[in-house]
């Protein structure tokens, strides 16, 4: 979970299925969610925070990059890793030093997201 702004957001649900939400950090009031699956963009992954964004990981791979905002879902960018495994991944996203570090399994990515 990442605590921003008094927003909570994270990931939500267990093995059946999970989808990232957003919740009041005081009252615990949902502020907005992706339970919808007719809507859904994103399901249950990891989260990392840096620069001001939110870097979440899929369970099933696609790595998004998130605007936190207590008023709605706010994308800012997706992209889907290479040579992924079917495996689920839980490994958290990683930055450090401009890096954005991806773990699926064996096998360590490195992304340059560092502002130009």
């Amino acid at each position: 979970m990442i605590l921003h702004d008094g927003a909570l957001s994270g990931s939500n649900g267990g093995n059946g299925g999970g989808y990232l939400i957003c919740l009041d950090f005081k009252t615990g009031e949902v502020l907005w969610n992706e339970k919808d699956s007719d809507k859904r963009r994103v399901t249950k992954g990891s989260v990392a925070f840096a620069d001001g964004r939110i870097y979440y990981r899929t369970e099933e791979g696609p790595i998004v990059l998130i605007e936190p905002s207590r008023k709605e879902y706010l994308e800012r960018g997706r992209f889907e890793q290479p040579e992924r495994t079917k495996l689920p991944a839980w490994a958290h996203p990683v930055i450090a030093n401009g890096k954005l570090y991806i773990r699926d399994q064996d096998t360590l990515f490195c992304y340059d997201v560092k502002a130009k």
